[in-house]
């Protein structure tokens, strides 16, 4: 391509932005409800259709391994700050942000599968951890080399300061959530059933 020609390539104008789908949100919410303000759903709104493609994807390619982002979500805690030793159960509930409920239904799912497995505490005896079984991080090891590849790709949608850009500005927003006492969730009073943003 001439220079000049190739010059101007990268001095024309970006296609313009026709929006995305919480731009078309926020304009029907406003017709609809002028009296309130859906400024939030420019960051909150998008945070929450982000994560729901996100998990959407980390369940197709987690599918193969057999495991479902729940399931690799459990065995990736173990792993992470578990050690030989495992992870006390709130510990876990903790890190997987699940009821005791939930987590004990997770953790015997995981044990019928031999992918972990609850042991004495060595440092109380009236205690159990729960921690991987060598089938269990044999499989978590090629699992996440799969799961960091593959949102490593997403991440790189955004060149290097947008991503740390972008992470600095969640950092912020998580860090608040996270210094708040911890509470109860509690449903809504609307229909007895939570509320979505969007």
């Amino acid at each position: 391509m001439p220079k000049d020609k190739a010059q101007d390539t990268r001095d024309a104008e970006p296609a313009q932005d026709t929006g995305d789908t919480l731009d078309r949100f926020m304009a029907e919410w406003s017709a609809q409800r002028p009296d309130l303000d859906f400024d939030y759903l420019a960051t909150i709104g998008r945070i929450l259709r982000v994560s729901a493609h996100l998990r959407e994807n980390m369940d197709s390619w987690l599918a193969p391994f057999g495991l479902t982002w729940e399931m690799f979500d459990l065995l990736a805690s173990l792993q992470r700050s578990g050690g030989k030793t495992g992870l006390r159960p709130t510990d876990l509930y903790e890190a997987c942000m699940l009821s005791s409920g939930a987590m004990t239904n997770r953790v015997d799912r995981a044990e019928k599968l031999d992918y972990a497995l609850r042991q004495p505490d060595p440092d109380d005896g009236r205690a159990t951890r729960i921690a991987l079984t060598r089938r269990g991080r044999a499989l978590t090891d090629k699992a996440m080399t799969e799961h960091a590849t593959r949102a490593g790709a997403i991440a790189q949608r955004l060149t290097a300061k947008e991503q740390a850009q972008l992470a600095g500005l969640l950092r912020k927003l998580l860090m608040s959530f996270e210094a708040e006492p911890a509470a109860t969730p509690r449903k809504s009073s609307v229909s007895g059933r939570r509320v979505a943003l969007a």
